[in-house]
């Protein structure tokens, strides 16, 4: 009898293990893109929109809240975090690198970065030309209601505006065999805790006595 139920304890157990196991391998993968989009001056004049002794920071913090102007853009502890990073799997972020900590903001760099995430390939690319066409856009639009002169202009660069996607699958091999070692641990604690709960139950039973009628 004790042999038969730590063998219907370990049944359980590898089954449920090897069904979470697989599970984990057909778990599919998560397409993402990131540019990092760096603001710069045409031609050999300065715009007035970068004032002398000044850099294109805040003219990128300007552009960076017209394309979050119907967002609530999440601040995160690193300009590092990357759109997977915050739990996104299917949409877009636009932010600036912000080196600051806790109390205060540090925008080193005249960069916009843009990320997209989505379930294809397809789907990465529709939405990161989507976000270049609206950036260059709104830098264009702003120049033009400020009244800048045509030339020289503040554009971007282009080799910046190029982007790779890339999948987020992480190691589902390396996690389905992680998720066998876990189960079959717990499933070979199962086999030796049920017995010893059960000469356990019946030491207390014996302890008692028969039961007076």
């Amino acid at each position: 009898m004790a042999a038969r139920r730590q063998l219907v304890v370990l049944l359980v157990g590898l089954l449920v293990a090897g069904w979470a196991a697989h599970a984990v391998t057909q778990e599919q993968p998560v397409y993402w893109a990131r540019v990092r989009a760096v603001l710069v001056a045409d031609g050999a004049l300065r715009n007035w929109l970068l004032q002398p002794g000044e850099s294109a920071i805040p003219l990128a913090g300007l552009l960076e809240r017209r394309m979050n102007a119907e967002v609530d853009a999440v601040p995160t502890n690193s300009p590092d975090i990357t759109i997977i990073d915050r739990g996104i799997t299917h949409g877009t972020v636009v932010f600036l690198p912000d080196r600051g900590g806790q109390w205060a903001h540090n925008f080193t760099e005249p960069i916009v970065v843009l990320e997209a995430a989505g379930p294809d390939e397809t789907s990465v690319h529709e939405q990161m030309d989507g976000l270049i066409r609206r950036l260059r856009g709104e830098l264009t639009t702003l120049q033009r209601d400020l009244l800048v002169a045509s030339s020289p202009r503040v554009g971007f660069s282009d080799s910046t505006l190029e982007y790779t996607v890339q999948a987020a699958a992480g190691r589902p091999k390396v996690a389905a065999l992680g998720v066998l070692f876990v189960g079959g641990t717990i499933t070979l604690l199962a086999c030796v805790c049920v017995e010893r709960l059960r000469g356990s139950a019946g030491n207390f039973t014996a302890s008692r006595g028969p039961v007076p009628s």
